[in-house]
């Protein structure tokens, strides 16, 4: 069934079983699964990015077909589009600005395309370089409280750009010469209510937390399995409490620190069910808790209630 939306087991038998004092499965966290393996609409073809409207909460999904796809907030799929050229690659980032509009890292060309909800162009920018407000793979894209813009990108650069809110380059940190503040493929830029800009530096395995003016103010995590321990950290969220959810492509699961890196707990383990996950990229947080994460390999999103 194409575009079809899953119930997950555990969320049903929660309601009809009453109370109980058995701690939540991973299985039965699961709300609703969004997709399938194909290339019709509805299904993915390894997905590697989410981005939720503020508006409306519709949920926005790019794969490797360079396909776009917008579902509603149950999960049905609504409309979609297909990027413009991907015969050199595929996005592997989105985010929307808080007027609605999409903006999408187009990566393997180089810039940064904005759309409106139903994939109408509105404007674009960058080009290939290392030279000031130039990329090489544009990643994650993110706003400070002035409105102004920050791309992250990997390929040699490896550093986060900033830009005035009509585009104009200001200042780039992070490059490969910055020593302790150094990055290796910034996989994903999220701002906290503080105005701090938190990274996740996915082949250093580890989240570092950066000024406006890109200080490194802290960091945490180190290469590893075990609880606390990162593998490819490709995206981070922040929660309301302060804390940041880590999705992690390499061990197969989403895991949670309070704000001073300090492990609180884990979700997901490999495998193709329920609950299970294979080479996650991507997470964000939707209405009521809910936390889109893309499941690439599975060729699904997986809405947790977190």
């Amino acid at each position: 069934m194409v575009g079809r939306v899953v119930v997950a087991i555990g969320l049903l038998a929660g309601l009809v079983g009453g109370c109980s004092h058995e701690p939540p499965t991973d299985e039965s966290r699961v709300v609703v699964v969004i997709g399938e393996t194909g290339l019709g609409n509805g299904q993915f073809s390894y997905p590697r990015c989410v981005a939720v409207s503020p508006i409306d909460g519709r949920v926005f999904i790019c794969d490797k077909t360079a396909r776009i796809q917008r579902f509603d907030t149950e999960g049905h799929f609504e409309t979609g589009w297909r990027m413009p050229a991907w015969e050199n690659g595929k996005p592997t980032g989105m985010a929307f600005d808080k007027e609605g509009r999409l903006w999408v890292a187009d990566t393997h060309y180089a810039r940064v395309m904005v759309y409106d909800r139903d994939g109408k162009e509105l404007f674009q920018f960058g080009s290939r370089g290392e030279g000031p407000g130039q990329f090489i793979f544009p990643t994650c894209i993110a706003w400070d409280n002035d409105g102004n813009i920050y791309v992250g990108e990997y390929g040699g650069n490896d550093r986060i750009n900033k830009f005035s809110k009509d585009r104009k380059w200001l200042l780039s940190f992070g490059g490969r010469d910055a020593g302790e503040a150094s990055l290796e493929r910034p996989t994903q830029i999220k701002f906290d209510p503080a105005g701090f800009l938190w990274v996740s530096d996915g082949c250093h395995h580890r989240i570092c937390k950066f000024s406006l003016d890109g200080k490194l103010l802290a960091s945490f995590g180190k290469p590893g399995n075990g609880p606390g321990e990162l593998s490819y950290p490709y995206d981070l969220e922040k929660t309301k409490s302060g804390g940041v959810i880590v999705t992690e492509h390499g061990n197969n699961r989403v895991s949670e620190f309070d704000s001073q890196g300090k492990f609180l707990r884990s979700w997901g383990s490999p495998g193709r069910e329920n609950g299970q996950l294979m080479q996650p990229w991507k997470a964000e947080f939707g209405r009521d808790g809910i936390l889109y994460v893309v499941d690439a390999w599975n060729n699904r999103i997986q809405a947790v209630r977190w």
